[in-house]
Parts: structure tokens; C-alpha cells; sequence
């Protein structure tokens, strides 16, 4: 009787507005195709700082995709950039070929695809779109490729020293008539030493930038080894992390000024972990710091750390127990920091268990220190045989992980957070396409009623977000999401309600305004 009394009035007003809320839809139509520039997901994270947050005043829909191209299938667990016409990713076709694909951002019918180098040691590198020079950066083997992204036709190839492995490129563009590209390639198994490489961008200038476009201008070696640590950028200055130091398991992040023609004689400043454990992804600039997390090979689920620096000397400000990852962390606009780490298991009794399971982690900032809220694993971890930790098949929830790199979205003011779900291990398969794809609401606990707000099966690998929508991959393809008008929502929400899955409170907070 309640859910009659509550959705008798709302729809009742909701056919009074409906001939308004049609015309909502044509303008909302057209909005959604004038793209601005804050419409743009360029680099993976979003921008070369890593660390980008979008606020809108209503959740996109993951009940059903707008679109889903089930012609490609990404490489697993890589990501896709989104300019103002295309979606970019890297996908590979029945033969282990691998092609970089464009598709429309309205439609995701193909526009073209390109063969490029496949992948070494199952790398998930994501592309770089170089909106300067209207280019799409492909970091794959051991070549940097630059695609023209209207007709995906080569424009350069650089060929590395050395393979790549789960970095992506980062290009400045304030440079003038200089800027450049860097990557850093990967170094363990005895292959030639780590190094950050920064390569020509820009039209050749005989006195301004005597490089032609692919041009490797500089490569510095990093001392130490590397692995997934793509480099951020603001105002001249890289930030990168390393997975290893001379003679020591203990990764760094470290600062360069890039602004010469010359590799840097020294970095501005170098932070050495204060555990034993190493960097393996990139770092992400906000609020005037340096955020990092790190792996650890041993030890449960707070084994590793997440720190921050000051982004000015690279001093400490705190260090917190965070789960093992190859995630950057996220820096929601509080100051908070999230962490998408652990790995996802098996219930096989010939598959080791890694001492971490995949989780969301909730760090609160208190400033000059700080502390783990919550972990999404532990709090929904049901402990059948009470002994204190996890066993096969005990039931949790399972989000995030150490491969994927969830996005923040702040929705009315409240952050939530679009995370995914990482397959269990199997036999022969190191990495594979994330399960699902979850909407949490981020100032709940994982207990709490309301913690997940959407839900997408079947796909959920790292996704991309502008403009309201939402674009994501999974075995099936790749798909967008888009934001529903109010009059979707609504019903949406009223379906929900009348379904049990949401309480009277939960739907009145979650209506449109």
C-alpha cells in the first residue's frame, strides 16, 4: 500500500509535465551534441594531472547502454579517451591482432581502425588523445604511434628502447611551439634499464624546436625499475613514480623540470617510500600535492601504503595502510582520497591466494595526517567459519582492484564513485574484462542502504566520463551510458521503489530537483 500511496502523486505530476519534459528531451538532445571542452576525457584519469572530478546534477543511467559496438573487443582492463566526435580504445579481433578504433561518439558505429603493435605481457596501456595536434598516442610494444584521430592514417612512430608496459603517454600543451610527449618504459626481467622518454610533438622550427613530430628529444634513465608508471603533468614539471630505488625494493616519486632541450641532470626533488614496497602506476596532482599508492608482493589487505606530498618540495605530509594496486588514487574535491586495489581470487585450492581481496578504500584527509574510513571488502566480508580472515567462497562484495581505475563524479554535491568489478582468477588467464560496473554513493558506508546506486552487468572495465555520459568495455564490447532526462529518472527511481530496492527515503533524496 505504501508504494501505491507514493507513486500515484509522483506520477500523477509527472503526466502534467509531460508535454515540458518533451521539450526538455529535444533540448537536451541538442546540448548533448555542442561538446565544450570540459566535455573531453583526454588521457587516462582524465586529464595529465590524473585526476579529474565532474560534477552534475544527475546520475547517468546504467540500466540500459544508449550503445553498444559489439565489433571490438578492448584489450582487457585498458581504457578509452573521448574527444568531442570520438571514442578511442585498444581492441583485439579473434586473431590477437591488435587494432586502435575510433567510434562515434553518438552512435559508436566504427569510424576506422588502425593495426598497431600488440601488447607485451598482457599491458593494459590506454591511449592519449593530443588535441593540439589532433592525434591519438598509442604506447603499445615498444613504439609510440601517433594516429591522425579523423581517418586514424599514421603521422609518426618512435621506435623505444625498450617495451612498454601499463603506462600510457602524457602531453603537455603549454609548452609553445614545444611541446613534447613522455612515456616511460618498463624494465624488469633484465631488458635495457628503466627510462622516462620525451619525444617532439610539435611542427619542426629550425631555431623554436629543430625536432620533427616522433622525434625522441631526451631519454633519462630512471635508476631504478618501472612498471605502469605513466608520468603527470603541470606547469613544466613531470611527476612519476618508480617501482624499485638502487639496491632496494622501495619505489620513488620524483619531480623534473622538462622545460630543455636536455634530459634534466637531476630532479627537483625524490621521495623514497617510507615501506618496503614499490609504485607501480602513475600519480595524481591535486589540491598542491602528489598522490601515490603502492603494491606490496606479501601481506593482507593494508599491507601497501597511499601517501601524499607536498607537490613543491616532495616532503611527506602522511602515509596510510591502503591495498596492494596499480591504481592512481583519486582525490575527491574534499581532499579524501580513494583507493581501487587487491586482487581477485579464484575459489580454485590450486590458485594462491594473494593476502588481498579486490576493494574500494575511503581514505579521510584530516590534513597534515589521515586515516582509512572504510574497505569495501572487509566491511561486507561475511566470516562464515570465524577465523579472523577470508576463505574461498566466502561472500563479499566485490569493486575495484589493483588493475582498474574507477572515476569520481560528484552528483548534487554528494561524490560518488563508477568502479567496477574484477573477474576471478582462472587457470592460464592473468588478465581478463571486469563483470559489472557499479554507481556507489560515496558518503555511505558499504553496509548502508543505498551504497549501490546502478548497477551494469557485463562489462566495467577502466571507464571514461563527459558530458553525463559514461563509457566503458567488457567482453561484449564497448558501451556508453548516457544521462536520462528527469522524467526517466523519476520513473526509473519509481521502479526501483516499487521493486523494494530502495526505501521512501532513498527515493525522495535521490528524485530529481
Amino acid at each position: 500500500m505504501p508504494t501505491i500511496r507514493i507513486a500515484i502523486p509522483i506520477l500523477a505530476l509527472l503526466c502534467s509535465n509531460a508535454a515540458a519534459q518533451r521539450a526538455f528531451d529535444a533540448q537536451h538532445r541538442a546540448e548533448q551534441e555542442q561538446v565544450g571542452t570540459g566535455s573531453l576525457w583526454t588521457h587516462t584519469g582524465g586529464n595529465p594531472k590524473h585526476n579529474s572530478v565532474h560534477a552534475t546534477g544527475m546520475p547517468p543511467s546504467l540500466a540500459n547502454p544508449v550503445w553498444t559496438n559489439a565489433d571490438h573487443v578492448p584489450v582487457p582492463q585498458s581504457g578509452l579517451v573521448v574527444d568531442g566526435a570520438h571514442v578511442y580504445t585498444l581492441t583485439r579481433d579473434a586473431t590477437n591482432a591488435t587494432f586502435a578504433v575510433a567510434l562515434d561518439r553518438q552512435t559508436g558505429e566504427e569510424v576506422w581502425a588502425t593495426p598497431v603493435a600488440p601488447p607485451v605481457l598482457d599491458s593494459w596501456s590506454s591511449p592519449t588523445i593530443d588535441l593540439e595536434h589532433e592525434t591519438l598516442l598509442i604506447a603499445s610494444g615498444a613504439v609510440v604511434v601517433a594516429l591522425d584521430t579523423d581517418t586514424g592514417e599514421q603521422r609518426w612512430a618512435t621506435e623505444l628502447d625498450a617495451i612498454v608496459v601499463n603506462a600510457s603517454p602524457v602531453v603537455t600543451d603549454d609548452l609553445g611551439n614545444r611541446d613534447r610527449a613522455f612515456i616511460t618504459t618498463y624494465s624488469f626481467g633484465g631488458g635495457a634499464p628503466a627510462a622516462l622518454v620525451c619525444i617532439n610533438i610539435d611542427p619542426f622550427d629550425a631555431t623554436g624546436n629543430p625536432y620533427q613530430p616522433g622525434d625522441i628529444v631526451w631519454s633519462l634513465s630512471l635508476g631504478g625499475d618501472s612498471s605502469g608508471n605513466t608520468a603527470a603533468y603541470q606547469n613544466g614539471r613531470i611527476y612519476l613514480a618508480t617501482a624499485s630505488s638502487p639496491g632496494s625494493q622501495r619505489g620513488t616519486i620524483r619531480c623534473y623540470d622538462i622545460t630543455a632541450d636536455t634530459a634534466p641532470a637531476s630532479p627537483v626533488w625524490s621521495f623514497t617510500n617510507t615501506i618496503n614496497a614499490g609504485f607501480f602506476a602513475g600519480v595524481a596532482i591535486a589540491k598542491g600535492h602528489i598522490y601515490a599508492s603502492s603494491y606490496s608482493f606479501s601481506g593482507l589487505q593494508t599491507s601497501a601504503n597511499t601517501v601524499k606530498l607536498n607537490k613543491n618540495t616532495g616532503n611527506l605530509v602522511w602515509s596510510v595502510p591502503t591495498n596492494r594496486t596499480d591504481a592512481t588514487p583519486i582525490v575527491l574535491p574534499n581532499g579524501d582520497v580513494i583507493v581501487s586495489g587487491g586482487v581477485a581470487t579464484g575459489a580454485f585450492d590450486f590458485l594462491p591466494f594473494f593476502g588481498s581481496l579486490p576493494s574500494i578504500q575511503y581514505i579521510d584527509d584530516l590534513g597534515s595526517t589521515a586515516k582509512l574510513l572504510w574497505d569495501s571488502a572487509l566491511a561486507t566480508h561475511d566470516d562464515l567459519n570465524a577465523n579472523g580472515y577470508w576463505d574461498f567462497d566466502e561472500p563479499y562484495l566485490s569493486i575495484g582492484g589493483w588493475t582498474h581505475q574507477p572515476i569520481a563524479i560528484v552528483v548534487q554535491g554528494t561524490p560518488h564513485l563508477l568502479v567496477g568489478t574484477l573477474p576471478e582468477t582462472q587457470p592460464g588467464v592473468n588478465i581478463d574484462h571486469n563483470t559489472a560496473l557499479r554507481l556507489i554513493d560515496l558518503t555511505k558506508s558499504p553496509t548502508d542502504p543505498g551504497f549501490i546506486v546502478d548497477h551494469a552487468p557485463g562489462t566495467g572495465n577502466t571507464p571514461a566520463y563527459t558530458s553525463g555520459w559514461v563509457f566503458t568495455s567488457g567482453q561484449a564490447g564497448i558501451s556508453a551510458f548516457e544521462q536520462p532526462s528527469p522524467l526517466l529518472r523519476t520513473r526509473e527511481l519509481i521502479d526501483q521503489y516499487t521493486r523494494d530496492e530502495l526505501t521512501l527515503d532513498e527515493l525522495l533524496e535521490r528524485l530529481p530537483r
